[in-house]
């Protein structure tokens, strides 16, 4: 049996969560569940994605991944299983997929080849991908589920790749973490020793190796825990220190 990974934006005050974890216990009793977020923000693709790919290698190389973010539902996008390297992903057509990795196959669930009642408008969560991975964990496969689709078909991923300049790389910034530190989409791997950074009115940042070596009040730079270009204030907020959010700007010179 499989392991399944959810990611959704439905919270925890309403009965959303639970109610996926009882279609996955009917239908794939004893498959064993790792809750990734649940606190996604509504309707937030490019968090999720970002979640998702901060995630993925260190979920288990088996895993079939459940992400409901799906503003679009009930309307015309796709539901989809999709393959990524070994894993197996169930989502909405709306970046989800593209945001892991190359895509190996994908279907378009066809709930009445599942067998399944007509879905509701509005809870494809319980109706459809949740029957749909439930179905994997137990080792059905992809076809089964669906019709092919060709894998450049799929909406592409929201998240923007870092651009190199004439003189280094402009970064923005993916995601704001609870600490208040920016992280980029740079990967620290890619900055050359001699970079400058600019973030916001914050010019030559210094690149550090811990949260500790900064001074206090200073925004540094750093390699954060996914490999990526965080920028942080030790014990402060470097969002709030710099008015940088998601999708602005981080110029690295030198690199």
């Amino acid at each position: 049996m499989r392991p399944i990974v959810l990611c959704t934006d439905f919270g925890l005050e309403d009965h959303y969560v639970g109610v996926l974890h009882a279609v996955l216990e009917r239908d794939a009793p004893g498959a064993s569940r790792i809750d990734l977020s649940h606190l996604v923000p509504p309707g937030d693709v490019w968090e999720a994605s970002y979640l998702l790919r901060c995630a993925w290698s260190h979920l288990p190389p088996e895993a079939v991944v459940l992400a409901v973010v799906d503003p679009g539902v009930g309307g015309g996008r796709r539901a989809l299983a999709a393959a990524v390297g070994e894993r197996l992903l169930v989502a909405p057509d709306n970046g989800l997929a593209a945001a892991m990795g190359p895509v190996g196959a994908a279907v378009a669930l066809d709930w009445q080849r599942m067998g399944l009642p007509e879905p509701s408008r509005t809870f494809h969560g319980r109706d459809l991908f949740s029957p749909a991975a439930a179905r994997l964990a137990r080792g059905e496969r992809l076809e089964e589920l669906g019709e092919p689709v060709s894998p450049a078909s799929l909406v592409s991923c929201p998240l923007p790749a870092p651009e190199r300049t004439a003189g280094g790389w402009r970064a923005v910034v993916l995601h704001v973490d609870r600490f208040g530190s920016l992280v980029t989409n740079l990967a620290a791997r890619d900055l050359a020793p001699e970079a400058r950074i600019t973030a916001g009115s914050h010019h030559g940042v210094r690149v550090v190796g811990t949260f500790s070596d900064g001074g206090p009040g200073e925004v540094v730079a750093l390699e954060g825990s996914s490999g990526l270009l965080e920028l942080a204030v030790n014990g402060g907020s470097a969002q709030a220190a710099t008015s940088l959010g998601r999708g602005d700007a981080v110029l690295v010179a030198g690199g």
